[in-house]
């Protein structure tokens, strides 16, 4: 099943794949994500290009990406995914993305530096511009995005993810976050993050967000 949906991604995105061979493909259920790489701009910067597609019955029934930013990508409209995020206690796709939404309730929601060390590997690889590398730089992006923290963590995460799937060791997270479309109305934008997760702890990020076209919160 996993091979059949992954095959049903690949050829939807056609071309587009062969072009940009996918640095990882995940699938989780019905959803499939698959990350490219592409060099954008005068300076060739690296922008990490999801795809996350819904395949029923050998089809492609719903997709969101974020590789149209600044105006309204394929699948814009908000989602009412079946998809729900797996439940604790389930395997080792529950324990990746458990870790993943304790990553942002513990971390980003509590504004807390020093719940980086917790959760992420001290060799932790980032693939993000705007994010500095490793833990140490992680750490200080936190401290300096959130110089008043820490705050009491919520009980649950801020942003619900309209996303969340994992594979092995890779989870994908999304949130849908409306826009302005210029003409006074909003679309969704989906900003997607990857991670791999080994021991418990994030090891690597892969940014879809692009640092010179950041959303509007």
């Amino acid at each position: 099943m996993t091979a059949a949906v992954k095959a049903v991604a690949l050829q939807h995105l056609g071309e587009y794949a062969e072009a940009f061979p996918p640095e990882f493909v995940i699938a989780d259920g019905e959803l499939v994500t698959v990350v490219t790489r592409e060099l954008r701009g005068a300076a060739d910067d690296e922008f990490y290009v999801f795809h996350t597609v819904r395949v029923r019955d050998g089809r492609v029934v719903e997709e969101w990406s974020n590789s149209a930013p600044g105006s309204a990508p394929i699948g814009s409209g908000r989602p009412d995914p079946d998809h729900v995020p797996v439940p604790i206690g389930d395997g080792d796709v529950s324990r990746t993305t458990v870790t993943v939404t304790e990553f942002y309730r513990r971390v980003f929601d509590a504004h807390d530096a020093g719940a980086v060390a917790d959760l992420v590997a001290e060799d932790y690889v980032q693939h993000a511009k705007h994010v500095p590398p490793g833990r140490a730089g992680l750490e200080r992006f936190v401290r300096e995005l959130f110089p008043d923290g820490p705050i009491p963590a919520p009980e649950s995460p801020d942003t619900e993810p309209v996303i969340l799937m994992g594979e092995g060791d890779r989870v994908v997270i999304a949130a849908g976050i409306p826009q302005p479309d210029g003409s006074g109305g909003t679309f969704i934008r989906y900003l997607f993050d990857a991670y791999r997760v080994t021991d418990g702890r994030l090891a690597e990020h892969w940014s879809g967000i692009d640092a010179d076209n950041r959303p509007v919160h």
